[in-house]
């Protein structure tokens, strides 16, 4: 029952329905939109950047909108004091939905990433399963892309560099990138995707990082990429018999009821015939089918999709791109599309064969970051200027 017997105005029975709805609708709102059912909506990117920004501001005007509530309810006696307790429920579960369920859901292994060996990748692995190879100074690590989904983000010391392996599986996109950020250790984590992309947080300095375009959205950082090749496990193994290959152990019993949540949405999402499960795609660049896997350079400010039907025709192909000669090579063997520099010493070689390790006769060609596999309806979203191989 109610604990005052003080009888409300009509005004005031008014103001309490209005407060009621407001609190009601930030808590619900916010929760929207930093959650799927916001892209699902199609709400505004920049709606999403001004919420991070002062979310903490937000949700304390939200506390304090709530206990004004509870203030009055406890002189005028509005609603029940189980609603009441009921309805401050809802207003902190979306708090906590809008504000850490995502990372929750999706906790990075940015420092806690587990790596086994071939061997012991092969007892859980098919042979066509995808793989991201991630070789520096000799040193190599795998990443299926199946221990990615929940993650996303994988880190480890590899060659001597301190780097994170980070992936999408909306854009079907990895990217490796160093853990330090103009000279400041990054400490990423997930925290929504926006136009079906990846969209970061350092938690050490609160900086967004989006991941198909490496830019930061409160400066002028961009990060520092390191080339992966996407391969089959069964060509993994053959090329780097003595990596190490990371595992997501799947040991939390969310982990089953997010894989089966999302296998649907997934197949979805790879289906030819369908669009986005997002809708937040502009879907005019028709230059390639929406769903078409590209192989993306992002290289001085200027950018190319590459078709692997253009690869495969033309499987050492040699061309100059925003200033830079370049070498594109399809192993047929191994079915790996790479891009190499092809400067040694500062000039531009003639290279007749190469291996997908970059061997040449004249030396070893250094390999160029790419955006391996992404879709083109991803990519040409983000990448409206693009030129294209096809």
């Amino acid at each position: 029952m109610p604990e005052s017997t003080q009888k409300p105005s009509g005004l005031m029975t008014f103001f309490f329905l209005i407060l009621g709805l407001v609190t009601a609708f930030m808590a619900i709102f916010f929760a929207v939109l930093m959650t799927e059912p916001g892209q699902s909506l199609n709400l505004p990117r920049d709606w999403l950047i001004i919420y991070y920004q002062h979310r903490w501001a937000l949700i304390i005007i939200n506390i304090v909108l709530l206990l004004l509530m509870w203030v009055l309810n406890r002189r005028y006696g509005f609603m029940k004091r189980y609603l009441m307790v009921l309805a401050s429920l809802g207003v902190f579960i979306c708090i906590i939905a809008a504000n850490f369920m995502l990372p929750t859901l999706f906790p990075s292994s940015q420092t806690t990433a587990n790596y086994v060996s071939v061997e012991e990748a092969d007892k859980f692995l098919k042979p066509d399963d995808v793989v991201y190879a991630v070789e520096i100074n000799g040193d190599v690590r795998g990443y299926p892309r199946s221990h990615l989904e929940i993650p996303h983000i994988a880190g480890d010391t590899i060659g001597g560099k301190d780097v994170t392996m980070t992936f999408c599986a909306l854009s079907n996109l990895p990217v490796v990138i160093d853990q330090s950020i103009d000279g400041e250790k990054a400490d990423l984590g997930i925290l929504i995707q926006t136009h079906n992309n990846l969209l970061m947080k350092d938690n050490n300095t609160g900086e967004l990082i989006q991941q198909i375009t490496g830019e930061a959205e409160f400066s002028d950082k961009k990060v520092t990429t390191y080339p992966n090749d996407m391969m089959s496990w069964e060509t993994f193994k053959i090329l780097y018999p003595e990596g190490k290959v990371f595992k997501y152990e799947f040991n939390r019993p969310m982990d089953v009821a997010l894989q089966a949540l999302f296998q649907g949405p997934m197949e979805k999402q790879f289906d030819d015939a369908r669009g986005p499960i997002f809708p937040t795609l502009d879907m005019e660049d028709t230059r390639l089918p929406f769903k078409e896997q590209v192989w993306g350079l992002d290289l001085n400010g200027e950018h190319l999709a590459i078709a692997k039907s253009f690869a495969q025709e033309n499987p050492l192909y040699e061309f100059e791109f925003a200033g830079t000669p370049l070498l594109l090579f399809y192993d047929k063997e191994h079915d790996v599309v790479t891009v190499f520099d092809r400067r040694m010493n500062g000039e531009p070689v003639e290279v007749e064969s190469v291996d997908v390790f970059g061997n040449t006769v004249q030396g070893k060609l250094k390999k160029v970051p790419l955006h391996n596999g992404v879709f083109w309806m991803v990519w040409s979203h983000w990448f409206p200027d693009t030129e294209v191989f096809s």
